[in-house]
């Protein structure tokens, strides 16, 4: 049985992983490849609403989960794995105590790999864990930007010295120290999705806590507050 089989495609969160899973649902020994036109009728005859320019997008950076040709994309395993361990809209992912690598190194990757083209972290402290988690995590040719209000350098000068080290390898990663008191939540979003975590990235695995997927006027709303907040910080 096909993995779109047992899932629900008005359920997922991101345009990606619809598109992935029209990639699966369409694919035939004689045809694997498909046009982002195909792509966009399909979803649109399923009730979805998307266009051509929309399925380009998100897959815009993606080169491990989908091949691109002159005849269209087709799915690879990689796209096909992450499609059978996505998590549906609304369904709460557990952070287990005491399980700071598989937090980060597993359960984070999956939830960045549905994230496309530029990713917005909102985050009160920030580390060189945190940076460790871009590295681990996020492909270099993503652009991110991290909202937050406490740096944690210890010792002095180790997260510039990090931090130039990543933009060195190819990693598109700016830094806004926003210095009101009013940032607390701890979120990661795309155009599309948007995630909440109940702690910081740098502590995550630590402790138990949650991320959980909300809807997307909540992204509206918050992309709204995200940018608001980058406009007035300070870069670094």
């Amino acid at each position: 049985m096909k993995v779109c089989e047992s899932i629900d495609p008005h359920l997922l969160n991101s345009v990606k992983l619809k598109v992935f899973w029209v990639l699966d649902k369409l694919e035939e020994d004689d045809n694997d490849r498909f046009t982002a036109t195909a792509i966009a009728k399909y979803l649109i005859d399923h009730g979805i609403k998307t266009s051509p320019q929309a399925v380009r997008y998100a897959l815009k950076t993606d080169r491990h989960a989908i091949h691109q040709n002159s005849k269209g994309y087709k799915l690879m395993e990689a796209g096909r794995k992450l499609l059978q361990e996505i998590k549906p809209e609304g369904e709460v992912i557990v952070i287990e105590p005491g399980k700071p690598f598989s937090a980060k190194s597993i359960t984070l990757k999956k939830i960045f790999l549905t994230l496309s083209n530029e990713i917005f972290i909102s985050d009160p402290y920030l580390d060189i864990n945190t940076l460790d988690v871009v590295f681990k995590v996020i492909d270099p040719k993503i652009s991110i930007k991290i909202l937050t209000n406490n740096i944690i350098d210890k010792p002095t000068g180790i997260l510039n010295r990090h931090l130039k080290e990543l933009r060195k390898e190819g990693y598109k990663i700016e830094i806004g120290i926003y210095q009101n008191s009013d940032l607390h939540d701890r979120y990661i979003m795309d155009n599309e999705t948007f995630w909440l975590s109940g702690n910081s990235l740098n502590n995550l695995g630590n402790k138990e806590s949650f991320i959980v997927p909300l809807g997307k006027d909540v992204q509206q709303s918050m992309m709204a507050t995200f940018n608001n907040r980058w406009k007035v910080s300070k870069k670094i």
